[in-house]
């Protein structure tokens, strides 16, 4: 990578394109973080406009501060063929199904830019391994817990992946008490343990009122947290110890209220298993994808 080159970094969810500068290996240039709204089920016009926004915010920092964009690198779900940089979704981004990345972005890249793409879990993992070079011996793992359950890992610092690119292996569809495991751990799962237990919820209220509600000492708003804890260990230990992952990371909106899952993971789980929270996944991810 040339000293006046950067890279331009994008994680892509179903409402915002996080975007940001960034150097080869090292995370994104402080400064340069930026939110640009997306409608993952808007019109393909809206789509292109708000992929193409985000890109050209920093092509533009870029050229101001003398600096060229050699890559544009980003972290999508999937299903997507991250090889070809094209959109395989139906239940999101449904309108450009079958493009390709680069068509969308149009002009606002030259073709001498190079694109690459990495699952976003995956994504996350890489920016573990990137940040420590310690966790590419061995097999180590990443769970993410929020409106789903998405999950990773790598073998030596080689991270698992299937042909399509996504994830070796999935926790979220894992068959568990006559339905999948995501049933049990994720935002919905919370929610519902929650009400089935007489817990009121007001207007507005999501899971992170649920965890303000917990550590006030609202005992149903804790035994929400505790039973989303124990199902998980329950499903994910078979995988974990299959898989010998010797290190198993949390992230994403509900690990930050792990404090209150904790104990009933620990317990669940080997006890070989060492276990850490990522107290920032955007960054992580942003980190990781400067690597690709």
């Amino acid at each position: 990578m040339r000293s006046n080159s950067r890279i331009a970094l994008l994680d892509v969810g179903g409402t915002f394109v996080k975007s940001s500068l960034g150097i080869a290996g090292q995370g994104a240039c402080e400064g340069t973080f930026a939110c640009t709204p997306i409608s993952s089920d808007g019109s393909a016009e809206e789509i292109e406009t708000s992929f193409r926004a985000a890109v050209s915010l920093q092509v533009e920092r870029a050229k101001g501060a003398g600096l060229t964009i050699e890559a544009v690198c980003a972290a999508l779900p999937g299903p997507f063929d991250y090889a070809g940089g094209i959109f395989m979704m139906k239940h999101k981004f449904a309108s450009v199904y079958g493009r390709s990345f680069r068509e969308i972005l149009g002009d606002v890249i030259g073709p001498e830019v190079r694109l690459a793409f990495v699952h976003d879990v995956n994504g996350a993992l890489l920016g573990v391994l990137t940040a420590d070079e310690s966790f590419k011996k061995g097999n180590v793992a990443l769970s993410t817990l929020g409106t789903g359950l998405g999950f990773a890992y790598a073998v030596d610092g080689a991270i698992q992946k299937s042909p399509s690119g996504s994830p070796a292996v999935n926790l979220w569809n894992a068959p568990y008490e006559g339905g999948l495991l995501e049933d049990f751990v994720s935002r919905r799962a919370i929610l519902r343990f929650f009400e089935e237990q007489g817990g009121v919820m007001e207007a507005g209220d999501d899971v992170k009122e649920i965890a303000e509600k917990a550590r006030k000492g609202d005992v149903k708003a804790m035994e929400a947290f505790r039973a989303a804890a124990r199902h998980y260990a329950c499903g994910a230990r078979e995988t974990l110890e299959r898989l010998e992952i010797r290190h198993l990371f949390f992230g994403g909106q509900i690990a930050r209220s792990f404090d209150l899952m904790e104990k009933e993971v620990r317990e669940g789980l080997p006890e070989a298993i060492q276990i850490s929270v990522l107290d920032d996944i955007q960054g992580t991810v942003l980190v990781g994808i400067t690597s690709l």
